[in-house]
């Protein structure tokens, strides 16, 4: 697809397709969409009037243009005005996925609220974002060419190219990362993840992988203790920008939790709905899909992405309830729930990143069910310490057109992990068990750090307005965005006691 911004007024643009937010504000259609009305004969007012559009009902409706150069008008649904950049994305999303499979090769899109660059940026990679078919990766025989189709090129009426141009690059990254975390778990499992982010070197990033051996010569034992019962061995990625090696005191590492298929183990889970747990790897598939794009942005950013890759299943050799392990910082772990491993992979990996020269970290995961619960498939939840550095990825999820919500680290639910037997246990207990996972994952970290659960939010268990059933790139947005802001970024230390 090819995007490009243009100036003037949206009532000139000859399109196939002019794609036109509206507001709950908007009943009266006045100001600039009554002009735009005016220009197009009164369409817009009618196709409201005949009921082909409310804000109610629709998320969109494609309506003749009247009187105006574009073939036809795409109305869509804004709802409350504000949130720019996540509404620009969003609305962009919208558009270019109602048109996919249908005859419109060009599609304007006028945002009407005098947007910013990060907005304009968040639009171009939710335009790409909303071509995106999950079916692409391994074919259907039912997807004739027709369905294939979509928008070859999207105008941003007002934008800036240089905005338009980076968003381009960053849906791209997002779509990367989408791939991978929709890829079955018989396709993409530890071995094949680290084939894949072999081919970084090819962006200019030094790609290393563990293998087991290793994993035992620097005492992983979490890490390799989850994947211990799989065929499949795990396997820990690290991809360095060549901004690692030169970035003296200040280095960011992201680090994703990567189970290529989560059976929970001896602790298994119900059958139902466990196809998809391939996508319990979106952490991993986010920061290898943004380190991708950064690298491709600012290869002199000082990121590291790290990916500990691993299967857990129940096989005879598996981790069982009541083993206790090691972890790479020296702290014995009892596992009461084989279920809750991501944890343990994203523990070792990050006592690993520090050792590595990381002065500041960002977990991401679809670490608990507890997130969905609680925010459903909207908002990412995160948390901080210090909370300083919190509102640093807050602030580049805002700008890229993501939903972050800070959450407390309750320090006194450390008390729930007490274990009669080793330094802590792994599990919690159900009451409070997405705030008792980020505590559990405080204890293995010591510079400052956020800890990111995408578990409602890295997959859509249903077709929307915006995307298909399947991976959604959560994260990969804000992390590039943290990632571009890093070097010039304020940073806060981590205060003892905090």
């Amino acid at each position: 697809m090819r995007v490009r911004a243009i100036s003037g007024s949206p009532a000139d643009v000859t399109v196939d397709v002019l794609a036109v937010p509206i507001y709950r504000d908007d009943a009266e259609l006045s100001g600039d969409l009554a002009e735009l009305d005016a220009a197009s004969g009164g369409a817009i007012r009618h196709a409201i009037d005949w009921g082909e559009f409310n804000l109610v009902e629709h998320a969109s409706a494609l309506v003749d243009a009247g009187d105006l150069p574009a073939e036809r008008l795409l109305l869509l649904n804004g709802g409350v005005r504000g949130r720019g950049a996540f509404r620009a994305r969003r609305l962009a999303a919208v558009a270019t996925r109602r048109l996919n499979g249908r005859g419109a090769r060009s599609l304007a899109i006028w945002l009407r609220d005098g947007e910013d660059d990060d907005a304009w940026t968040a639009a171009a990679a939710g335009a790409i974002a909303g071509t995106y078919r999950a079916t692409a990766i391994y074919g259907r025989v039912r997807d004739t060419e027709a369905m294939q189709r979509s928008t070859d090129e999207v105008l941003f009426v007002g934008a800036s190219q240089a905005a338009v141009d980076r968003g381009a690059i960053i849906g791209e990254g997002i779509a990367f990362g989408r791939d991978l975390a929709n890829r079955s778990a018989n396709d993409l499992y530890p071995e094949r993840m680290a084939e894949v982010a072999r081919e970084l070197s090819d962006d200019g990033c030094r790609v290393e992988i563990l293998e087991p051996a290793d994993m035992e010569r620097l005492g992983m034992g979490l890490l390799a203790g989850v994947g211990q019962g799989a065929a499949h061995e795990p396997r820990l990625i690290a991809i360095k920008l060549p901004g690692w090696e030169d970035a003296g005191d200040r280095r960011l590492a992201i680090v994703g939790k990567g189970v290529c298929f989560d059976s929970g183990g001896i602790s298994i889970k119900p059958a139902e709905n466990m196809g998809d747990m391939k996508h319990d790897k979106s952490g991993a598939a986010a920061v290898i899909a943004a380190a991708r794009t950064v690298a491709r942005l600012a290869p002199d950013t000082p990121l590291m992405a790290v990916a500990p890759m691993v299967e857990n299943m129940p096989g005879g050799n598996a981790q069982r309830p009541g083993d206790v392990v090691k972890a790479m910082n020296g702290m014995t772990v009892e596992v009461t729930n084989t279920d809750a491993e991501g944890r343990l992979i994203l523990a070792d990996a990050m006592t690993w990143a520090e050792g590595e020269g990381a002065t500041h970290v960002v977990d991401v995961a679809t670490l608990t069910g507890a997130h969905a619960i609680a925010f459903g498939d909207q908002v990412s939840a995160y948390f901080a310490r210090p909370r300083e550095w919190g509102s640093r990825i807050g602030d580049a999820a805002e700008r890229a057109g993501e939903w972050f919500w800070e959450m407390p680290l309750v320090a006194e639910y450390r008390a729930s992990y007490d274990s009669p037997h080793a330094d802590i246990v792994n599990s919690g207990g159900r009451d409070g068990a997405l705030i008792k996972a980020a505590v559990f994952l405080s204890e293995f970290v010591t510079v400052p750090w956020v800890h990111v659960d995408i578990a409602g939010t890295a997959y859509l268990s249903a077709e929307k307005p915006y995307g298909p059933k399947g991976a959604t790139g959560a994260a990969v947005a804000a992390l590039v965005q943290l990632a571009l802001d890093f070097p010039g970024l304020s940073l806060p230390e981590v205060i003892p006691g905090d």
